[in-house]
């Protein structure tokens, strides 16, 4: 794909009594798709207009590069269409609850199986984001499912082990309980016009060059190729 087409952006702007607004061109995707690490207004932008379920924002000051509460409000004002989620790593329900005093958020999304309770009694749509980047991690998530299942919206999958993908995707493909399962390994953009068959995927937004310049690689490959016709 060349570099003018990766550049290309599905939003416009429109002058309405010298008030600049930003008008989105929204598409709609075959499958549910999360796009994660969510840093700067470009993102944003790209993946609302292309009818992106949910923006995941690293609000945890403990992950790489967290978005400060004044960048997420300047950010999340210019969009509308997708839900906004807070991704927190190893973190406590006190900082949970302090993060919700500064951020508008429709989900929390946690790594830590002993918070669920905490969080579910704060009354927001809980994402859980599993790593089964080993055998240990996937009996771990087995066990643990049918509990998740009763507390949680979705279940994110990542895996950084690219011999278990086979048995990850046979892990999903049998799963018949309530839970969305959103897979976020094992995504080749190659292999994207098969992802409809999926309940759902899980992105992750790259580094922005400098603001208003950006490439946006396979994500902009995958959510093409799942653009309904």
């Amino acid at each position: 794909m060349d570099t003018a087409k990766r550049c290309r952006l599905p939003y416009f702007w429109v002058k309405i009594e010298s008030i600049t607004y930003y008008a989105r061109s929204t598409m709609a995707l075959k499958t549910y798709v999360k796009v994660s690490n969510i840093n700067n207004l470009s993102d944003a932008r790209y993946c609302a207009g292309m009818g992106v379920d949910v923006l995941g924002f690293p609000i945890d000051q403990q992950l790489p590069q967290p978005v400060s509460p004044e960048e997420f409000q300047e950010i999340t004002e210019w969009v509308s269409g997708p839900l906004f989620a807070g991704e927190f790593g190893p973190t406590t329900i006190e900082d949970v609850k302090l993060a919700l005093r500064s951020y508008q958020l429709d989900i929390i999304e946690i790594q830590q199986i002993d918070l669920v309770e905490s969080v579910l009694l704060l009354g927001k749509p809980m994402f859980f984001k599993a790593d089964v980047s080993t055998p240990k991690a996937l009996d771990a998530l087995r066990s643990q499912l049918s509990y998740l299942d009763e507390l949680v919206d979705a279940i994110t999958l990542t895996s950084t082990n690219a011999a278990l993908t086979n048995e990850l995707t046979h892990f999903m493909s049998f799963y018949n309980g309530n839970v969305r399962l959103l897979r976020g390994f094992g995504l080749p953009a190659a292999d994207a016009d098969t992802y409809s068959n999926l309940g759902g995927i899980a992105l992750e937004a790259t580094e922005e060059e400098r603001p208003g310049n950006k490439d946006y690689g396979e994500v902009m490959d995958i959510l093409e190729s799942l653009e309904v016709d």
